[in-house]
């Protein structure tokens, strides 16, 4: 099937008509579609290259759309869930512990006597109640990760068991993940990359099934992967923790076994110190085309040549400036704070920097990330590194490559509802009318 997109503004005062087939861009032009042609018509809309979000992670992103969000007040969150949900496991995300305290399975069996499990907003730690570690250590020892306390009894602390605990509770891939993938195809994303540092053959193969419309690249933890149809293999993903670094010597191996297998590497840097330390390991163990940084957290001036030097992308996340950025500017220090989630200062460093949103731990509209990173609000309206904002077409090229489209490019489209000059002006009050993907309509209000 040919799909035609008609009366689509292509550039900035420019309307023509929209031919794929196959797919491939075929003709932009003045056309006449055939009458087995599937037709959109844009209604002089504006028709850009679909957006890849380059950083998602899609099981716990589609887990939380049915989880209860605690960000604000977990005891009230939780006990109004429970007048739905009475009984079984509750799952719970997006509690802040530098803003309302630690948790441990005594704070949460005062909360819930049902089993319930609760994600910090970095994603990196579970609290679980009493009941929902009997469930889940039934007949197995605590595993590496599982915090003990002095007596050796489980404190209901889990830090990075996403798979372990997903294998104890049953919990498989959501059946939200398909539902997810049409709601990103209804904001114009058409390719994701999936950057779960715990990613083996088993995550993708359920990725794989899980009948997402979107082109799917993965990270994994290890070299020796296979990938499913369907499935494109992406780099290593290496993640940082300041509290376990890793010596030397150990990331620099890391970093060369994956060039050894033909892999790049992603490594996650939220912090100035995990950035200096993975650039010392590329400095032993020598970069290659691919690498790439992962959110960026923090990087300085002096550290921006050496990105440049060893070929680095910076994969950001520009929604964390309104997200998370009044956050920021209480816990960061001072010195850190203007080289917070960087994007100007990169590109004109000569870096390339790619868009994404770390989704769930930040939204996953693209839109909204681009009109953050235009203008740096945080959510209370402080501004948060103005030097760093972009204008409307390069921020929105950070998730499509470029704006203008490729006469023999690839099909995957995004058509809006407004015309260029809206876009450009407001980008984050625009309304997808369509979305294409490798051929074929997947999205058409």
């Amino acid at each position: 099937m040919s799909v035609v997109v008609t009366n689509a503004e292509v550039a900035a005062g420019h309307r023509a008509d929209v031919r794929v087939d196959g797919d491939r861009i075929t003709e932009i032009g003045h056309l006449h579609p055939a009458g087995d042609d599937h037709v959109i018509n844009a209604e002089g809309g504006a028709v850009l290259p679909g957006l890849h979000d380059h950083h998602i992670h899609l099981m716990a992103t589609a887990a939380a759309m049915t989880s209860v969000d605690v960000s604000t007040d977990l005891a009230g969150a939780v006990r109004a869930a429970r007048r739905d949900r009475p009984l079984g496991w509750l799952r719970a995300t997006g509690y802040h512990v530098a803003a309302s305290g630690d948790l441990d399975r005594h704070a949460l069996d005062r909360i819930d006597t049902e089993p319930l499990r609760v994600q910090d907003h970095t994603g990196s730690t579970w609290f679980l109640n009493s009941s929902a570690l009997a469930l889940v250590l039934d007949g197995v020892a605590p595993p590496p990760g599982a915090e003990l306390d002095d007596d050796g009894a489980p404190t209901g602390r889990l830090f990075r068991l996403d798979p372990w605990l997903r294998e104890r509770t049953g919990a498989g891939v959501p059946d939200e993940v398909q539902g997810l993938g049409q709601l990103l195809a209804s904001l114009g994303v058409t390719a994701l990359t999936d950057a779960t540092a715990t990613n083996g053959r088993a995550e993708l193969e359920l990725l794989a099934r899980a009948g997402l419309p979107q082109r799917l690249t993965c990270m994994t933890k290890g070299t020796h992967i296979e990938p499913p149809d369907g499935v494109t293999l992406g780099p290593v993903k290496v993640l940082l923790d300041d509290t376990q670094l890793p010596e030397l010597v150990s990331l620099a191996a890391t970093i060369s076994d994956a060039h050894d297998h033909d892999r790049s590497i992603a490594v996650h840097c939220v912090t100035r110190v995990q950035l200096v330390l993975t650039l010392a390991a590329l400095g032993w163990a020598g970069a290659r085309p691919g690498d790439r940084i992962e959110h960026g957290g923090v990087i300085p001036d002096d550290l921006v040549g050496d990105l440049r030097h060893f070929g680095l992308t910076v994969v950001s996340q520009p929604a964390f400036v309104t997200a998370r950025g009044d956050r920021y500017l209480v816990d960061v220090e001072p010195d850190d704070r203007p080289w917070l989630y960087r994007l100007r200062g990169l590109l004109d460093g000569g870096v390339p920097v790619l868009g994404s949103s770390d989704a769930p731990y930040g939204p996953p509209d693209p839109w909204l990330a681009i009109a953050a990173a235009c203008h740096r609000r945080t959510a209370a309206g402080a501004t948060l590194g103005p030097e760093e904002a972009l204008d409307t077409a390069t921020a929105i090229a950070l998730y499509t490559g470029q704006t203008q489209l490729d006469p023999n490019g690839p099909a995957d489209l995004c058509v809006l509802a407004e015309p260029w000059a809206h876009v450009l002006a407001h980008p984050g009050e625009v309304t997808v009318r369509a979305t294409v993907i490798g051929g074929e309509p997947v999205y058409d209000a």
